[in-house]
């Protein structure tokens, strides 16, 4: 006969082993995850996204410079394209805007793409555009075009500098020239 805690002790894992059948099934089923979980297909389908229909990165941050200078840089929490790889799809984005190695604008929004071989970048759901000089610039949808150096839209807009604010309907600012033209009904106001 066995005496002693020394024997007692290894007789529990033996026990616990030797009964795994009974109360084993009951143990796993608790493990498994609720909630319609189904790490499957999941992985299946963003396995999918990521060969043949495009790609997906997070936090990205890319710049392009010019004679060695940069003139503009975007961020986004996450980038991903589609079937047309020239068409790139970013979440909350930043972009800014260079002249002279001195930045002039910061564009902001939720949703963004840019596309590389028209050379644009169009921000969408609350679009906002911060200028060095103060000027803040409000639209759903903005469009950064590299190639004419305009900031466009045909959405309503807002515009709030130091004592005016400007709604109208659509715009175009011409970097090169450092002009507004504000589309639709005007409504200035000068506070």
């Amino acid at each position: 006969m066995m005496s002693g805690y020394r024997n007692i002790l290894w007789l529990l894992p033996v026990t616990l082993l030797l009964s795994w059948p009974v109360w084993g099934g009951v143990f796993t089923r608790v493990l498994v995850p609720r909630g319609g979980m189904n790490l499957g297909p999941t992985f299946a389908a963003s396995q999918a996204e990521t060969t043949g229909a495009g790609f997906s990165m997070e936090g990205i941050l890319f710049s392009q410079l010019k004679n060695g200078v940069r003139d503009w840089q975007i961020k986004a929490k996450r980038l991903y394209s589609g079937e047309d790889q020239d068409r790139m799809q970013l979440a909350t984005v930043e972009a800014q805007v260079f002249k002279n190695a001195e930045r002039r604008f910061v564009i902001t929004g939720k949703k963004g793409e840019y596309n590389s071989k028209k050379k644009n970048l169009i921000i969408r759901n609350g679009a906002k555009v911060q200028a060095e000089n103060g000027m803040l610039i409000q639209s759903d949808t903005l469009n950064y075009d590299e190639q004419t150096r305009e900031i466009t839209t045909m959405a309503p807009v807002q515009i709030t500098g130091k004592g005016i604010d400007i709604h109208g309907k659509g715009m175009v600012y011409d970097m090169q020239q450092d002009s507004y033209d504000i589309r639709g009904r005007v409504q200035v106001d000068i506070r």
